[in-house]
Parts: C-alpha cells; sequence; structure tokens
C-alpha cells in the first residue's frame, strides 16, 4: 500500500520502522525497510534460490524540528493503520 504524504511516497507494507533523526537545522525522517528477496541461480547446484537483500533506508529532510515531529506523528499513525 503506496501512501503519500508531505512530498513523500513510501510503500507502508516494505517499512519495518521510523525514525527521527535531529539535526542543527531540522532533521531527517528515516524509514527503515524490509529487506528484498530476489531469485538467484546458484551455479554449484544448478538451483534457483530466493536471497535476502538488505534495502538502504529512505531519508527525507524536513526543514524545522517541529514539522519533523508532525510527519513522524502522521506517518507513524498511517503506518500503524495500514497494519490493521
Amino acid at each position: 500500500m503506496i501512501m503519500h504524504n508531505g512530498g513523500i511516497a513510501i510503500d507502508l507494507l516494505d517499512v519495518k520502522a521510523i525514525h527521527m533523526e535531529f539535526l542543527k537545522q531540522g532533521g531527517n525522517l528515516i524509514f527503515e525497510l524490509n529487506n528484498i528477496f530476489l531469485p538467484i541461480y546458484n551455479e554449484e547446484t544448478h538451483e534457483t534460490e530466493l536471497k535476502s537483500f538488505a534495502n538502504d533506508p529512505v531519508k527525507y529532510y524536513i526543514q524545522t524540528s517541529d514539522s519533523l515531529r508532525a510527519y513522524f506523528e502522521e506517518w507513524v499513525q498511517m503506518w500503524q493503520d495500514s497494519k490493521d
């Protein structure tokens, strides 16, 4: 389920955590994503196997700490609602 809010579009089914990173000016809203599984051909066994690869976190810079907190709360609520 891809959600769009404040210029950010994220598939909430792939999110495993949401964090805030405060900086001197504003901060980052960080989405940690589940690993991606891809079929990879194994030359030794001559079979296709699913391999897990880590996804890099998605960071979105927000100019003020107050806006960062507001976006964080909105995204966490949408994420929780998507699990119901």
